[in-house]
């Protein structure tokens, strides 16, 4: 009977680890109340090892955040993720879309 109530792991984090990034881009506030994107590395890697979810640009980290405090969502076209949380690099909240590096299967 304990076994009915388990908690289900996120399937999606989960596919997520080892995921080659072609490039991202954080969300920013311009003074008009708009939104703009600055590209902020290219070619990595997304890593989720003990509940921390790293996402690397070539060498350097880019952001790092508890998995059960980020929201992670995917994208309409199915080519990459929005991450939103607390970056504990630096502090700061952040929005940053992740495009996936395409591999024919």
């Amino acid at each position: 009977m304990f076994g009915f109530f388990k908690k289900k792991q996120n399937n999606t984090l989960l596919s997520l680890h080892g995921q080659e990034v072609k490039y991202v881009t954080r969300r920013v506030c311009d003074e008009n109340g708009g939104v703009k994107e600055e590209i902020v590395g290219k070619s990595g890697r997304i890593i989720l090892l003990d509940n921390v979810i790293t996402i690397m640009c070539g060498e350097t980290d880019v952001f790092k955040g508890d998995a059960n405090e980020t929201a992670c969502y995917t994208l309409l076209s199915g080519n990459g993720i929005t991450v939103s949380g607390i970056n504990q690099l630096n502090g700061e909240k952040v929005d940053f879309v992740v495009y996936y590096k395409y591999h024919r299967r």
